[in-house]
């Protein structure tokens, strides 16, 4: 038997929407390499086209569509997905999402404890 393939789930015009509103500082270029990621695959899922082309998609230069997408990843927009060779790939990041990143938590702070449970001896 085997486990049934999850649906691919896009940005909804509900969230496309609210994407946009967080969004509002961001112009031009930088806009457009944003909405390419957010509409080109489902949420969670790397765009696996080369930036140089994305920014032929959306009518920017390949210098423009870069700085876009350094700016975007330093804002949080978008987050580094997986390297191949020296091309970098990214999917939407939290800021896009409108979720806040896991606080880091100090090295010296416990995140978890564990009990031990007593056995009977037989």
């Amino acid at each position: 038997m085997t486990a049934a393939m999850a649906e691919p789930m896009y940005l909804t015009a509900q969230e496309l929407n609210a994407l946009l509103l967080r969004a509002r500082g961001l112009q031009g270029a930088n806009l457009r390499m944003l909405l390419y990621y957010a509409t080109a695959v489902p949420v969670g899922e790397p765009v696996s086209l080369l930036q140089k082309d994305i920014a032929d998609a959306v009518g920017v230069s390949q210098a423009s569509g870069s700085r876009s997408v350094t700016k975007l990843v330093e804002g949080g927009w978008l987050a580094e997905s997986y390297v191949a060779g020296h091309y970098r790939f990214y999917r939407l990041g939290p800021a896009a999402l409108g979720v806040t990143p896991e606080q880091d938590v100090p090295e010296d702070e416990a995140l978890a404890s564990v009990h031990h449970l007593r056995t009977r001896e037989a």
